[in-house]
């Protein structure tokens, strides 16, 4: 008795029969009578029963073979594998299954190299995700999340013989799937990448929490996986210094101030970071001018719009000593982005930055920008 069914052997014996018939499908021949064939006698093992059952249907899924079940109700499917099996009849291969069969070696396109030189994905980062999901969704949320939201095939994808139940261990099915994806040749790791691609770029109902997601950004970076536009494809690795990743950058940069974006985002995207926190130091001193109406740059402008004793704008309440010292601490502020970051000697000094201090000195800028939206003019006596 087998242990396993071989699709192989399935299509062979299929092939044999049709030949019988002068190619035409086979009739007279139901799927009970072919697996006793198969097994050299008869079958009453529910277990084996099943599984021949599945192996028919996935080869079907597959294209290799077609047939007719005339008993259709999912109940005799699912209840009585055997009496449904006698109803399936009118086996058929493809010209698929035919050459699969006869050993017939069909050379496929290789995947395209950009996207998947097949480089492992890293186990880690699948049980991560797997996790990461289990905890989102009850059991049936996750069957329904994995089919119809990320189109997973979990009717046809080969699970790893250790895979649990979903009911019973949430976490370790998921990753049993993302592991079964992975090892199931070009089609699978298709699926794989572009669910995790997906997962990572917020493209579902649901994904990870930003600190999850910039971990994962990192592992898979320094493996050389990198998301673009919702898929996984592969780079070069990073080794020795902080991973960046371009959904990372536009989280980031999207949370900036319209008036910073409108100058620095472009300059930002070319790499001329350096370039773009100039612009945005430029930009809060031309609005601070535009707001006050006072003449004049730089520290010299903010010093007189942000003043103690009629200020040009109001950001606090003047008439207590906590609005005072609010009005004093960002005038001091509004001076230092001034001298510090728009001041032509100090922007050549520091010359070109990188994406951490960029963003916390574009943070800055579009930080003061928000309070400027808050300013009043004062009044005048």
């Amino acid at each position: 008795m087998p242990i396993r069914w071989d699709n192989i052997q399935i299509l062979q014996a299929i092939d044999r029969h049709q030949e019988r018939f002068g190619g035409g499908a086979v009739w007279g021949v139901n799927g009970c009578a072919l697996m006793d064939e198969i097994a050299g006698h008869q079958v009453t093992d529910d277990k084996l029963v099943r599984g021949f059952l599945q192996e028919l249907e996935i080869l079907a899924a597959e294209g290799y073979l077609t047939f007719r079940a005339y008993d259709t109700s999912e109940n005799a499917r699912r209840s009585w594998p055997y009496q449904y099996l006698e109803q399936i009849r009118d086996f058929a291969l493809t010209v698929k299954g035919q050459d699969r069969s006869r050993g017939i070696k069909v050379i496929q396109p290789l995947p395209n190299p950009d996207e998947d030189d097949g480089r492992p994905i890293p186990a880690l980062v699948l049980q991560q995700i797997a996790y990461a999901v289990a905890e989102e969704y009850t059991p049936q949320q996750i069957l329904v999340f994995l089919d119809e939201e990320a189109d997973i095939p979990l009717d046809r994808l080969p699970l790893p013989e250790e895979t649990p139940d979903v009911r019973g261990d949430p976490g370790n099915f998921v990753c049993g799937v993302l592991i079964g994806l992975d090892q199931w040749g070009s089609e699978g790791r298709r699926i794989l990448r572009e669910f995790i691609g997906s997962w990572l770029d917020d493209r579902f109902i649901s994904g990870p929490a930003d600190e999850l997601r910039n971990e994962l950004v990192e592992k898979l970076a320094r493996r050389g996986w990198y998301v673009v536009d919702g898929n996984l494809v592969i780079g070069d690795p990073v080794k020795g210094k902080r991973v960046r990743s371009p959904i990372l950058r536009d989280a980031r940069l999207a949370v900036m101030h319209p008036e910073i974006l409108a100058v620095s985002e472009q300059l930002f995207r070319d790499s001329h970071r350096a370039a773009a926190v100039f612009e945005a130091a430029k930009a809060v001193n031309n609005r601070v001018k535009k707001l006050s109406g006072l003449s004049g740059d730089g520290m010299g402008l903010m010093s007189n719009a942000f003043k103690d004793d009629q200020p040009a704008l109001v950001l606090a309440d003047l008439t207590t000593q906590t609005g005072k010292d609010i009005q004093a601490g960002y005038r001091f502020l509004f001076m230092g982005s001034q001298q510090a970051i728009r001041n032509p000697n100090a922007h050549e000094q520091f010359g070109e930055l990188d994406d951490d201090e960029a963003f916390e000195l574009l943070g800055l800028a579009s930080h003061l920008m928000r309070k400027l939206d808050e300013a009043k003019p004062a009044e005048r006596p």
